[in-house]
C-alpha cells in the first residue's frame, strides 16, 4: 500500500500543470458608451479603447486545474477576438 501511494503521488508531481481542462470560453460584453465601461468592465481602459475602435470589450477564459486564466481584449464580428495582453488574434480571420 505504501508503494502504491508513492507511485500515485509521483505521477501527480510530474503531471503537466498547464494542461487545459476544457475549450476556451469567449465572453463578449455589450457596451455602447464609455461610461458603461466604468460600471462593469474588469479592465475599463481596454473597454474604452475597444469602443474607440468600434469593437466590443471581451474576455477569453481558459480553464486550468489551478483556476481560470483571463485574457482581455476586443471583439469585432469580421475579425474575431484581439488580445491586448499578447497581441494575438483568435476567431474567424476570413469571414464569408
Amino acid at each position: 500500500m505504501t508503494l502504491g501511494t508513492i507511485v500515485f503521488f509521483g505521477f501527480v508531481l510530474w503531471a503537466e500543470p498547464a494542461e487545459e481542462l476544457s475549450k476556451p470560453f469567449l465572453r463578449v460584453f455589450p457596451s455602447f458608451r464609455p461610461e458603461e465601461c466604468e460600471d462593469w468592465a474588469i479592465r475599463p481602459f481596454i473597454c474604452k479603447q475597444c469602443l474607440r475602435e468600434g469593437k466590443r470589450y471581451a474576455q477569453e477564459i481558459r480553464f486550468f486545474e489551478d483556476g481560470p486564466y483571463r485574457t482581455h481584449g476586443c471583439y469585432a464580428e469580421p475579425g474575431g477576438f484581439e488580445s491586448f495582453e499578447g497581441e494575438t488574434k483568435t476567431g474567424n480571420a476570413n469571414p464569408r
